[in-house]
């Protein structure tokens, strides 16, 4: 199912939207050089860094790069990874960065969360 239209205020309806990587670049990938195109290539970096490291699971997406402002700030993302991933993380320190939130402010510009399947918070998390 393709990613919905935006409402009037410029948000997608509420809700979670499944969506191919070639689906989010199409939509919301922008202009070569633009705010936009930034963001797409730090967020598939951010992909392609977590494939390169085994982690698979799921990226739920959010924040302003989702919307139809033409110039969005940040994105955010939540990964949610398989049950173990916490323990991966402990173990490669490279991995650690890669997921360390506070780095991911810092120096990339989003807002970076993440969960394991078997986490008691998903739940919480899928309904938000």
């Amino acid at each position: 199912m393709p990613i919905p239209a935006f409402r009037d205020d410029g948000w997608l309806p509420v809700g979670h939207h499944a969506a191919t990587w070639e689906e989010i670049t199409d939509r919301f990938g922008g202009e070569l050089g633009s705010q936009r195109s930034i963001l797409t290539a730090s967020l598939i970096q951010f992909r392609d860094a977590l494939r390169g490291f085994g982690v698979s699971g799921t990226l739920v997406i959010d924040g302003s790069y989702i919307s139809s402002k033409p110039d969005p700030k940040d994105f955010d993302v939540l990964l949610i990874g398989d049950s173990n991933l916490q323990e991966r993380k402990d173990r490669k320190p490279l991995l650690g960065d890669l997921l360390d939130a506070e780095k991911a402010e810092k120096e990339h510009g989003y807002s970076l969360f993440y969960t394991t399947l078997d986490s008691p918070v998903l739940p919480v998390l899928r309904d938000l």
